[in-house]
């Protein structure tokens, strides 16, 4: 069975589906290309809520998954510093690597 990854995003209400749609086919693309089995992908809906990125934390530590991938960083938060302090909080409570998918093109 490949690791698991889970995925993080960002809905906000003037995104079309069509929009959301290939941001979390980008998401499914990273996963097959490199081996992972992607479990969920958590969306945050809310502008500057955090509540989905609290679940995929700890759904990400009861699965001991070591691996998160997202668009970009951008869809954690679009301040630089928030970004950081929301990188250090899941990797130190789960030990996990996050992946931006604008890193790798």
């Amino acid at each position: 069975m490949n690791p698991l990854i889970f995925g993080y995003m960002r809905v906000p209400d003037d995104m079309s589906d069509e929009e959301a749609k290939q941001k979390q086919d980008g998401l499914n693309a990273y996963a097959e290309s490199n081996g992972f089995h992607l479990a969920a992908v958590f969306h945050e809906y809310v502008p500057g809520a955090q509540s989905a990125f609290a679940e995929l934390v700890e759904v990400v530590k009861r699965a001991e998954a070591k691996h998160v991938v997202v668009p970009s960083y951008r869809e954690l938060a679009l301040n630089k510093s928030l970004q950081d302090a929301m990188l250090a909080h899941l990797s130190d409570a789960t030990g996990a690597e996050v992946v931006s998918l604008d890193e790798c093109s």
